[in-house]
């Protein structure tokens, strides 16, 4: 697993970035690189939250690039409207 510098920007702790991973309750594929599968999550950072985030992850094979984290935005809302 590679940790960008990009991902810790919004301050967001790699333990609730994984949390929301493991935890999503939203998820898509999005553009990115090609010949890598990258996928946005969208979950809470912790359990005790009712806050959301977004992350933002490439993937090839056994690389799992994380990128992005930051509280949820607009774009990605409609991955949990149906659970707000």
């Amino acid at each position: 697993m590679e940790w960008k510098k990009s991902a810790a920007k919004h301050g967001i702790p790699r333990e609730d970035i994984l949390w929301a991973i493991s935890h999503a309750e939203g998820q898509e594929n999005v553009s990115g690189r090609p010949g890598w599968l990258t996928r946005v999550w969208v979950g809470h950072p912790h359990a005790q939250t009712d806050r959301y985030i977004e992350v933002i992850v490439a993937m090839k094979g056994d690389e799992f690039v994380i990128f992005h984290a930051m509280p949820l935005s607009d774009l990605y809302r409609h991955l949990i409207e149906t659970k707000e």
